[in-house]
């Protein structure tokens, strides 16, 4: 199905790379970030993705409590379900309790970026429709250190953050988004991020809820590294099982349990935020899936609750 949408180009980005504003007003504070895999990893209507919702059993305002989830970014074909088993583990915050802001932290996969990204957007589009950008929090983090960026650059290339909006947006739908997206980070970019979170969030945690978008245990050659890549995802599904925080953080710490995205959990914990918070399974399934380059990837779903 062909969009007709009012655009511009940027002239920092590629030539087929676009933001877009609402209603065609050209206006800085309009501007709407399109998605770029909807119909590839996800539904582009809204009826697809409806109909998926209804076939994984996810419902509104039912389910767990949980102050943070850690969900897949893969093809909802394969991951899906363990996404919305991660929706599932907070969608029960409901009236008071109900997120007035959803944080979603997504690494980059280009590893030419660099640095963290926050978002000149006014609005992330979803087939159910837009979810607004907390734009006091953008501006927090930005002047909390130099390392933050704003810039829709990386945005409009990434879908780590994308394929889990529809979830918000199903089962928040009136949250505002706080996107953030990191690439390569190092030590000292871990810990900033991590100090920038409590900063800033600790004041409003009761109506934040963090999502954290997250592969684990990427793989690819010998059978000797696929069984270290099956080995490893099997200690990150134990170490959630039985709720070892302490030791789950030690393990990111210390490369004993990587993934796409495993950073951002460590800065996460390593903010204090969640220190009340015991880590738990959403799902109980550990899938796995082989990716482009004969890549291997594991897909779990994870949450921090009382």
């Amino acid at each position: 199905m062909s969009k007709n949408k009012w655009s511009f180009s940027l002239h920092q980005a590629p030539a087929n790379t676009k933001l877009e504003y609402v209603e065609g007003i050209i206006s800085p504070k309009k501007l709407l970030r399109s998605p770029i895999v909807d119909g590839l990893f996800y539904p582009e209507e809204k009826a697809g993705v409806l109909a998926f919702m209804k076939d994984i059993g996810l419902e509104k305002g039912k389910g767990g409590r949980a102050q943070a989830i850690i969900a897949p970014h893969g093809a909802w074909e394969i991951s899906g379900s363990l996404a919305g088993a991660a929706f599932a583990s907070a969608g029960g915050r409901s009236g008071r309790k109900c997120p007035s802001r959803v944080v979603i932290m997504g690494p980059i996969h280009d590893s030419h970026e660099k640095g963290i990204f926050l978002t000149n957007s006014h609005d992330f589009q979803t087939p159910l429709g837009t979810i607004p950008v907390d734009q006091e929090a953008v501006k927090w983090l930005e002047s909390y250190n130099a390392l933050f960026e704003v810039n829709d650059i990386p945005h409009l290339h990434e879908h780590s953050i994308e394929v889990l909006l529809p979830f918000v947006k199903y089962c928040f739908p009136q949250a505002a988004l706080v996107p953030i997206l990191v690439g390569n980070p190092g030590v000292q970019c871990i810990g900033i991020l991590a100090r920038a979170l409590r900063a800033i969030f600790e004041p409003i945690m009761r109506d934040t809820l963090f999502i954290i978008s997250f592969n684990m245990a990427v793989y690819s050659g010998d059978k000797a590294s696929a069984a270290m890549a099956a080995a490893m995802a099997e200690e990150c599904m134990r170490l959630f099982r039985e709720g070892c925080r302490d030791e789950l953080l030690c393990a990111l710490q210390e490369g004993r349990i990587t993934g796409c995205g495993s950073e951002l959990i460590t800065a996460l914990l390593q903010s204090g935020l969640l220190d009340s918070q015991r880590p738990r399974l959403a799902s109980d399934s550990l899938l796995s899936a082989q990716g482009e380059k004969g890549k291997m990837v594991y897909y779990g779903a994870f949450s921090f609750g009382c």
